[in-house]
């Protein structure tokens, strides 16, 4: 039998992946962690605190830019977010999971303010990414944007898993786990969904690739979505009435197939893409394309480079078919969306094939999460790091103001 290079590397991931999420777990059941902060400049960072979070196990730390854990909220989270008023949205596992059956907005004294798992069999089946909806598009804070969360009576956008039998698809000979996403009021009600499955036409396929999904070994997560994030206000709207950017619309990322997209939130139409055919003159080619990339998201208005698409690409090999492409060094890339130049790029002394979260700071410099490695790092428009930790290896890691934290004096003690 003949395995496509495609399959092969699949079987390398998953075992891989096994292996990281072990080691990932035993990060997230850690009560008291001190971060080794090898690289400080006070004077060229933005000033504040880290939020990272783990994948597995029920804890989630926040550090000073001395590595210290000066507080921690008793529930991890894939990722975990914090809102201003320092309560944190995660989720109710102690044991944690790529997928997730509650999710919680909690208080920083432990209080629980919010909760859901009524979407699919009492579960929410929330993985890699959510959103508030209204407000902030993308998660992490932006100067001048409020984050509302479900407690105070916002909405929830829910990246989630549905299975499906072979019987029910015709796009994998065996089971297919696709991605949807869906809205819900704060009551839990549902708004919106949107199903993968129903829109494979649009995502750029070739003939070579869609033999390769259907055959494959083990890849049952055929996309494997990884981001979804709100494109929220932008030049290109706004000044250019280019309706594919329009603020409610939805980016979401396949690191599996090696695409980036724009749905519409109207029509669940994919409006925009980039891959995943990067052949010579396509969108992408001129860097070589993305290899599972994470975190692609539209910088918000209110902070440097707006309106660009930033993402960290993991290089690890990934695609399907002739687009499958193979394994290179880690890279942050800055694009501009409209002409797929490329603005800005910091590639990274280590890679990290899978995991990994990119954020722009008020001050121009962007916080980057190399996932396996447990190395964070802000780095400076001229490619300088200008502060470096490392810890566990970890899904995500958010820089958020230190007024959004409630400091627990105590626990800081401890670790003196």
């Amino acid at each position: 039998m003949m395995i496509s290079p495609g399959s092969k590397q699949t079987f390398r991931s998953s075992m891989l992946t096994i292996g990281i999420l072990l080691l990932t777990g035993i990060s997230g059941c850690e009560k008291v962690e001190k971060y080794v902060v090898t690289i400080n400049k006070p004077d060229k960072v933005w000033d504040s605190y880290t939020l990272p979070s783990s994948a597995l196990g029920g804890y989630t730390p926040v550090i000073d830019m001395e590595g210290n854990v000066v507080t921690h909220y008793d529930c991890g989270g894939n990722p975990s977010k914090l809102l201003p008023d320092s309560s944190i949205l995660c989720y109710a596992s102690k044991i944690g999971g790529f997928v997730q059956k509650t999710l919680r907005q909690m208080s920083p004294d432990g209080q629980v303010l919010w909760e859901f798992n009524d979407w699919d069999g009492d579960s929410a089946r929330q993985h890699h990414d959510f959103q508030f909806a209204g407000g902030n598009p993308v998660g992490y804070y932006v100067p001048d944007m409020d984050m509302i969360g479900p407690a105070a009576g916002g909405n929830m956008l829910v990246l989630s898993y549905l299975t499906h039998k072979r019987s029910e698809q015709d796009i994998r000979k065996g089971r297919l786990i696709d991605s949807v996403l869906y809205d819900i009021d704060a009551s839990g009600n549902l708004l919106w969904q949107w199903h993968a499955i129903d829109h494979i036409d649009e995502m750029g396929f070739s003939e070579s690739a869609l033999k390769d999904l259907e055959r494959g070994i083990l890849e049952s997560d055929w996309l494997h979505l990884n981001t979804a994030s709100y494109i929220g206000p932008n030049k290109w709207y706004s000044e250019q009435g280019d309706e594919r950017f329009h603020p409610d619309n939805i980016m979401i990322g396949s690191p599996n197939a090696r695409w980036i997209a724009i749905i519409s939130k109207v029509t669940g139409d994919i409006v925009w893409r980039l891959g995943p055919d990067y052949s010579p003159g396509n969108p992408g080619a001129d860097f070589n394309g993305l290899n599972f990339s994470h975190a692609a998201h539209i910088i918000p208005e209110g902070l440097p480079g707006a309106g660009n698409l930033l993402v960290f690409d993991n290089g690890k090999a990934s695609g399907y078919g002739d687009q499958h492409a193979r394994g290179r060094r880690s890279r942050t890339l800055e694009i501009n969306p409209i002409d797929f130049s490329v603005v800005w790029e910091f590639k990274h002394p280590r890679s990290s094939p899978i995991m990994g979260n990119v954020q722009r700071l008020p001050n121009g410099n962007t916080f980057i999460t190399e996932g396996v490695s447990g190395v964070m790092l802000e780095v400076t428009p001229e490619k300088e790091v200008v502060w470096q930790a490392r810890g566990w290896p970890l899904y995500r890691a958010y820089r958020v103001p230190k007024d959004w934290v409630q400091t627990n004096t105590l626990f800081t003690d401890i670790q003196k």
